[in-house]
């Protein structure tokens, strides 16, 4: 089973995430922030991982760099999430290693579509 890591401080979003992909058949786990989030890629080894920009201890950008940092972590696919609708956010999460961008609000079925891409990309 593909295992995927959400990484958002909103309990309701990460709710709502797991929820779908769960349905979807992915082994979900959760991280509340990116400090929690980075330990859990080391442990977990996810294929994919949603990403939140805005969170407390380390942001989504401080998260992409750590990743690109480290060769057990610089391979994870990873889908970034924001609310704020900065032009250059997404610019610059492509810059960093993310491999796709999704503005809150999104669909949950979009998504699944998103990790379903990346899960398959070998």
């Amino acid at each position: 089973m593909i295992k995927v890591l959400v990484i958002d401080d909103s309990d309701v979003l990460r709710r709502i995430s797991v929820f779908n992909l769960k349905r979807a058949g992915f082994d979900v786990y959760e991280a509340i922030d990116g400090m929690d989030g980075i330990e859990k890629m080391k442990e977990l080894k996810p294929k994919v991982v949603i990403l939140d920009v805005m969170m407390p201890r380390l942001d989504g950008f401080g998260v992409l760099k750590e990743m690109q940092s480290d060769d057990s972590l610089k391979d994870i696919n990873v889908v970034m999430l924001t609310a704020k609708g900065g032009d250059d956010d997404a610019e610059h999460a492509l810059k960093l290693g993310a491999k796709k961008f999704l503005t809150k609000p999104f669909s949950p079925k979009k998504l699944v579509e998103v990790v379903n891409e990346l899960a398959g990309e070998e």
